[in-house]
């Protein structure tokens, strides 16, 4: 009975190794890796989680880039972002560039958008905000040329021509700024602030006829713009019409309540003609409209001294002389009238006033 069993056990271990022996044979079992090898497999499957962490990891810390900029916490973008630049996509750049500039730190900004321009070199975008960069930061040639490279790669980008525009004009390349509006007019069509702009460059070199006919086009284009209206009076009073000038005035007066410009230039028009008192109502409407309007505060206050109106003539120069100290050459010839009046009151007034406004002592 004892052999039985162990027969029978032996003939079951047989049939469980041979199982054994043909499994293997079949499924193999791995071979054992080299340390080598394992460190391989190893770095290469780190190497992957962590660019698929790094990318996940970029776009969250853009997202709250979004919201932190929305609570205006520049400080708080660019800690958040600036250390991750190297895996920051686009947006997460601009955003950076964006904090960086309201921090006060333009050459970092400047940076950063290098940066993305480097990984997206044909995009008109990135160009376009890192030519404004550059000329916030008082570098107008490269601001120009970079402005222009934008133009050239999105030919139909339009901040790309307006930020070249603008910078021509401030820069005083009047004939450049007239060519590119033409050519931006040829793509884009005729739009009111672009002849506008035209208007006032043509007005500026005093291309009389031209400055004529695209200040009248403007005025139909671009109809809240008062400026149209002031460069076409001058226009015309450099061409000796006057009557012409006070009626474009008047007229666009009448449309436009609030115009500051247009007031003060009906002023300027009425002292010309020693008409104080048409001259003082409509500079009291510009300083009403605009009380920073240095040019309205300057001329009510000669025109309310020619009419004796001393007290609203001492306010406006002093305010005047707050906003530009360069007011102080008329703030002192109103003062020599005065004496010349012997007027001791209002000459002790005037004194007073221009030693505590324009920072002056006697």
């Amino acid at each position: 009975m004892q052999w039985l069993r162990m027969k029978h056990f032996t003939s079951e271990t047989g049939l469980f190794v041979a199982a054994a022996i043909l499994a293997v044979a079949i499924f193999p079992v791995p071979k054992a890796l080299s340390q080598s090898e394992t460190k391989r497999e190893t770095k290469s499957e780190v190497k992957s989680e962590v660019k698929s962490e790094s990318s996940s990891d970029a776009v969250s810390r853009t997202r709250l880039a979004v919201d932190l900029e929305r609570k205006k916490n520049y400080v708080g973008m660019v800690e958040l972002l600036e250390p991750h630049k190297a895996r920051l996509g686009k947006s997460g750049l601009v955003l950076l560039a964006r904090g960086l500039g309201k921090s006060n730190r333009p050459v970092d900004a400047i940076g950063a958008l290098e940066l993305a321009n480097a990984r997206f070199p044909k995009d008109a975008q990135l160009q376009t905000l890192l030519a404004a960069a550059l000329a916030k930061a008082d570098r107008k040639e490269e601001s120009i040329a970079m402005y222009y490279t934008a133009k050239t790669t999105g030919v139909k980008y339009v901040p790309a021509y307006d930020g070249l525009l603008s910078e021509l004009v401030k820069g005083e390349s009047r004939q450049e700024a007239r060519d590119l509006i033409s050519d931006m007019m040829k793509r884009f069509g005729k739009k009111g602030r672009w002849v506008s702009q035209l208007c006032e460059l043509y007005a500026l070199d005093a291309f009389l006829e031209k400055a004529v006919e695209t200040c009248l086009e403007g005025l139909r284009r671009d109809p809240t713009n008062p400026m149209n209206a002031v460069r076409l009076a001058t226009t015309y009073r450099e061409q000796g019409q006057p009557e012409k000038a006070r009626k474009i005035l008047v007229k666009t007066a009448g449309k436009i309540r609030k115009s500051e410009p247009v007031q003060t230039a009906l002023g300027d028009y009425f002292t010309e003609k020693k008409n104080y008192v048409d001259a003082f109502r409509w500079y009291k409407a510009g300083v009403k409209n605009d009380p920073k309007s240095f040019q309205a505060q300057l001329g009510l206050a000669q025109a309310a001294l020619e009419l004796q109106k001393m007290e609203e003539s001492v306010t406006a120069f002093t305010a005047a002389c707050k906003l530009k100290r360069t007011a102080i050459r008329e703030f002192q010839s109103g003062l020599i009238k005065i004496r010349n009046r012997g007027d001791i009151k209002w000459q002790s007034r005037f004194e007073s006033a221009i030693s505590e406004s324009c920072q002056v002592s006697f």
